[in-house]
């Protein structure tokens, strides 16, 4: 049997005289890959299959229904900063929601922006920080009405030159 090469890291390797079809090198890393794209396509394609996973998961949950209590009472900065970024990402969907639903709540989101904000400067700075982000300047500016980040992009006649970037 000659040499292959793996699928998912290009090396060359002698295939298994057991396994002739092999695909995939003895690399762990590469080994983990092939056992993940066999799962995700199992479970796409196999009903029967899909369900015995989902019974097997909530089987456990079951079994174990203190498992996520105990995880952030054992790691206290690990559940504070999922809570943060959970926070962030509800507001993040709340504010898309509204701009997508009424133009007079991006009237009123920008009118929230205050003059040291994170808006783009004729000379083509950033300043400041999002004003809807709460974070950093923005890098690099983008051109658009409301931060894309957090409400989605806005091109157009009614993007302002000044508009505030993402």
């Amino acid at each position: 049997m000659g040499e292959r090469v793996c699928r998912y890291c290009q090396c060359s390797f002698q295939p298994s005289k057991f396994q002739p079809g092999q695909t995939a090198c003895s690399d762990p890393a590469c080994q983990l890959r092939r056992r993940n794209d066999y799962h995700r396509r199992k479970v796409a394609s196999d009903p029967v299959y899909r369900q015995v996973c989902q019974d097997s998961a909530q089987q456990w949950r079951a079994e174990h229904p203190d498992y996520w209590m105990h995880l952030r009472e054992q790691n206290p900065a690990r559940a504070e900063r999922n809570r943060q970024r959970q926070r962030q990402r509800d507001e993040r969907r709340r504010q898309r929601r509204l701009a997508n639903n009424s133009p007079a709540i991006r009237q009123a989101i920008e009118s929230k922006v205050s003059a040291a904000s994170c808006q783009q400067q004729p000379s083509g700075q950033a300043v400041a920080f999002c004003p809807i982000k709460g974070s950093g300047p923005c890098s690099p500016p983008t051109r658009s009405t409301i931060c894309i980040t957090c409400i989605g992009p806005s091109t157009g006649p009614f993007a302002r030159s000044n508009s505030i970037c993402a």
